[in-house]
């Protein structure tokens, strides 16, 4: 499955440009461009699990890896919506994002920002997800075949931006923040659902035809028309060719908690 897309060179490039920033000047500006901080290094800027990356006008940490539950929750792999439940009960239950451990799944969208929260954290949106996410390039590497009928651990493959960011395709789902109302999203209608033949500057979808468009890497796109819906990217280990950067379902319920949807959290500095 051979996927690629000519924003990858330019978000690519920003991460060359940003890594050098840092080290040249030690600082990262902030959303009105004023200096914000001194950044000696990203391991003190961001903490461990996690690397910088800039977004324009302003700069987040970005977790490597799938968010996973920790080792203060009751249930350190919730296999169901009630120990995702009781976890979520137990105040010092947290997430992390480290290497060899099993994403966070039967999660809702509101549990999956809550959690996010309780670290200073939040969900990306659409436009940080797509662009944190467009320097990957080596998408065969991706956990996507469906062999298996659970995601491998974090990190467990060879899918990795150049940032270091793992697993943005495949594995699980990914939760974003941001929902369609009535098939509305953004201000404009959603397309039927098809394969992906045209997106905005966040990646989310324009048109859609009745196969696959090799720029778009053949993925697919979910609508529905009808009350307040969820956004998750990415794909899953199940999605096959459906997965990638483009893949996006704009159609799943707020309280969609489900083996192959998870989350990943972010900071902005």
């Amino acid at each position: 499955m051979k996927k690629w897309h000519k924003s990858a060179l330019v978000v690519a490039g920003a991460v060359m440009f940003s890594t050098v920033a840092i080290q040249a000047s030690d600082m990262v500006r902030g959303i009105e461009g004023n200096l914000t901080g001194l950044v000696m290094e990203s391991s003190s800027v961001c903490g461990s699990g996690a690397v910088p990356f800039l977004l324009g006008d302003y700069s987040v940490c970005v977790d490597q890896y799938e968010a996973s539950a920790s080792d203060t929750c009751p249930y350190k792999n919730p296999s169901n919506a009630q120990e995702t439940q009781e976890n979520a009960n137990e105040r010092t239950c947290t997430t992390v994002s480290t290497e060899g451990s099993t994403p966070w799944r039967f999660v809702s969208f509101t549990q999956a920002s809550q959690l996010c929260a309780r670290d200073g954290k939040r969900l990306p949106t659409n436009e940080e997800w797509y662009k944190f996410a467009s320097g990957l390039t080596d998408f065969d590497a991706c956990y996507t075949n469906g062999k298996e009928s659970a995601p491998r651990t974090t990190g467990g493959t060879a899918c990795v931006t150049p940032a270091g960011i793992h697993d943005v395709v495949g594995n699980v789902w990914e939760w974003i923040d941001a929902q369609v109302v009535d098939g509305v999203y953004d201000s404009r209608s959603v397309p039927a659902s098809g394969f992906v033949s045209l997106v905005d500057t966040s990646g989310v979808v324009l048109s859609t035809a009745g196969s696959g468009v090799t720029e778009f890497g053949n993925d697919y796109a979910w609508t529905d028309t009808s009350g307040v819906r969820g956004v998750i990217r990415g794909g899953f280990f199940g999605s096959g060719s459906d997965a990638g950067i483009f893949a996006q379902n704009l159609s799943v319920p707020l309280d969609l908690k489900t083996t192959g949807v998870g989350f990943r959290c972010l900071r902005q500095l």
